[in-house]
């Protein structure tokens, strides 16, 4: 894909395809993108079984009969998206997920494409005295400030995807530099609308720094651009990648299916064999 990293393969039917290649491309190259794919719910959960273990997501309604699919959806009337805005998925949870799949059921004639940016290059990227500084730092990630609806990042929850109302709120705390469990690169594992702040600093000595490393982190020239059609099934790390997907289809309807895989507790550079980081994990 044009851009630093990504694969599309073309021509090809995944599920004909190693599951054992399709987890190392998939580690190595952080985005895959296959075009022309065809799926139910029910096939699609099968496939990314074949994967690894199924994730549920915590905070939406799955499809009926289909526990691991939900459907990303926002109608012509909606004015927010769901999950509109950059962030790695659920890093608020103990054992966020390790892969996202993603399948276009509808999408716009116009807009609609999500960007993916690359945590390892933005990590590289920094300077080695602010890199050192960052790992030994640990981020509090909350599930409040998306999903409390008086959170500072509410919107992003979007309008129709139908939310568990009785779902606590739920905090983790994790290293802000994590080290891929495949490839051994250290990636930013904070988002601006997750980490409320550093463990042991106040919010307000954090956020100019979260704030910082946001920014830094989704420069174009760390970003790659996907263009959505009826089909097109996107694979991607979430150890080493966020994503944003973009709300500039007014008055047009969107349908997607997500699927989750389970990941693995983040690791930090510093973390030493026993430490709890990354599997500290609260109930607010």
């Amino acid at each position: 894909m044009a851009g630093p990293f990504g694969a599309e393969l073309g021509g090809a039917d995944v599920r004909r395809l190693d599951p054992a290649v399709l987890l190392q491309t998939a580690a190595e190259r952080q985005l895959l993108v296959l075009r022309d794919q065809h799926f139910t719910p029910g096939e699609l959960a099968q496939f990314a079984a074949t994967l690894g273990p199924l994730d549920v997501y915590p905070y939406a309604e799955p499809l009926p009969d289909h526990p691991h699919v939900v459907a990303v959806i926002k109608n012509p009337q909606d004015t927010a998206n769901f999950g509109g805005a950059w962030h790695s998925d659920t890093t608020y949870l103990a054992v966020p997920p390790g892969l996202t799949l993603l399948y276009a059921v509808e999408v716009p004639a116009t807009g609609g494409d999500t960007l993916f940016a690359d945590m390892c290059g933005a990590y590289q990227a920094l300077s080695p005295a602010l890199r050192d500084i960052l790992d030994g730092l640990v981020g509090h990630n909350t599930s409040a400030m998306v999903h409390d609806r008086s959170g500072a990042h509410a919107a992003v929850a979007g309008e129709s995807t139908q939310l568990r109302a009785t779902a606590p709120a739920v905090a983790a705390d994790h290293p802000v530099v994590r080290v891929h469990p495949v490839t051994g690169r250290p990636a930013l594992f904070l988002s601006l609308i997750h980490t409320s702040h550093f463990v042991g600093m106040t919010r307000e000595e954090s956020l100019p720094l979260i704030s910082f490393l946001q920014e830094f982190a989704v420069r174009p020239e760390r970003c790659v651009r996907l263009r959505w059609q009826p089909g097109t099934l996107a694979i991607w790390d979430n150890r080493s990648l966020q994503h944003h997907p973009l709300n500039d289809y007014p008055g047009q309807r969107r349908e997607m299916h997500r699927v989750i895989l389970k990941g693995e507790p983040p690791q930090g550079r510093r973390q030493t064999s026993g430490s709890s980081i990354g599997v500290q994990v609260s109930m607010e």
